[in-house]
């Protein structure tokens, strides 16, 4: 379900500066995936990821032993 709302920003902020800071916060707070964050911001899902480590928030919430069973890598 999508919901289509409208706000108004100060003058010098444009629909993608919106776009992306909503998206920004969503993904932060664990709303949505990095994924559809970047759908929602517009942006590629790489050009997201560098606006995350820009504002030093991880792309991925993992630590190495997830990492490694997500990966399917087994650890010695």
């Amino acid at each position: 379900m999508v919901k289509v709302i409208s706000i108004e920003v100060p003058e010098g902020l444009d629909e993608k500066d919106a776009r992306l800071a909503i998206a920004i916060e969503a993904f932060r707070r664990g709303l949505i995936s990095v994924g559809k964050a970047a759908e929602l911001a517009g942006i590629p899902l790489q050009t997201f990821i560098e606006e995350l480590k820009k504002r030093g928030i991880p792309a991925y919430r993992y630590d190495d032993e997830e990492a490694m069973r997500e990966l399917e890598i087994e650890t010695s």
